[in-house]
């Protein structure tokens, strides 16, 4: 009985793994195309790329003051890495995050410039 149920349990892993395979589901490859950094003017994400947001690099204006600092995704002001103050340590965006195509970016309050890994995707 319990040959059974795992031939059984086998065979429809097999059919859905048979299933998966002749589906249109298709793997895509990246390639790396540039290193961008970008400010406060709003940039979009090219057709057929992705960024990989690394980091932000904090605007110096006045190193005494506790800053919250952020950054602009499609008209949509993020905060990243809480408040600073240059006495302790930077903890700005703790991982990196994707943007597909079509998407825009921006340096906000506190952020001189964020640094992108640019991608081209290939089908």
């Amino acid at each position: 009985m319990i040959k059974a149920r795992l031939t059984s349990g086998i065979g429809i892993f097999g059919m859905a793994l048979m299933a998966l395979a002749n589906s249109n589901c298709y793997s895509q490859t990246l390639q790396f195309s540039q290193v961008l950094l970008i400010g406060s003017n709003t940039q979009t994400v090219p057709a057929g790329k992705v960024w990989k947001v690394e980091t932000a690099l904090p605007s110096v204006l006045n190193q005494n003051a506790e800053r919250q600092l952020s950054i602009v995704i499609d008209n949509n002001t993020v905060g990243i890495g809480g408040s600073i103050n240059w006495g302790s340590n930077l903890n700005i965006l703790d991982q990196p995050f994707w943007l597909p195509a079509g998407t825009t970016l921006a340096a906000g309050q506190s952020v001189f410039r964020v640094s992108v890994i640019e991608f081209t995707v290939v089908p």
